[in-house]
């Protein structure tokens, strides 16, 4: 009974302070009208995928042109005695150009890097580097958001 107290009180807090997404739809004041990127790289294709939402807004005061290109490195950071690896490191790396009417606006370059180790069963070892790779990409996407919300046009 304990637990159904704490959630309660929890959910209630939640509620009635008046939470929101930081980035709802709502608050967001432009709008992107062609976005540019690579259909075989699966970065860019997740890219793509969170913002989504942000295309083809209407009546919003920026209306963008985005390009995005992307590369990932993996990077075997130690060995072990027998020279197998260690442990691995993932970077990713986004570069983003903002154009407004084909103009340039900005350029900005966005990275993210993560270290981990290795594992034996390969399975689980690339299901964990898929997951470390979604959830980077999805702060890359944040970081992009929030850049645009505060470009000056």
């Amino acid at each position: 009974m304990n637990k159904f107290y704490k959630f309660f009180f929890i959910y209630f807090f939640i509620v009635s302070c008046g939470y929101q997404p930081i980035f709802s739809e709502k608050k967001v004041n432009f709008e992107i009208k062609n976005l540019i990127y690579d259909k075989n790289n699966k970065v860019d294709l997740e890219i793509n995928k969170n913002l989504k939402k942000y295309k083809n807004l209407e009546n919003k005061n920026k209306i963008l042109d985005l390009e995005i290109s992307s590369k990932i490195n993996k990077i075997t950071t130690s060995l072990d005695d027998r020279g197998d690896p260690k442990s691995y490191r993932l970077e990713i790396e986004v570069k983003t150009i903002v154009k407004k009417n084909n103009k340039l606006l900005d350029e900005k370059e966005f990275n993210k890097s993560q270290n981990y180790n290795n594992n034996t069963n390969k399975f689980d070892l690339k299901k964990y580097e898929n997951l470390i790779k979604k959830n980077m990409v999805d702060k890359i996407t944040e970081e992009i958001i929030t850049y645009i919300l505060s470009l000056e046009i």
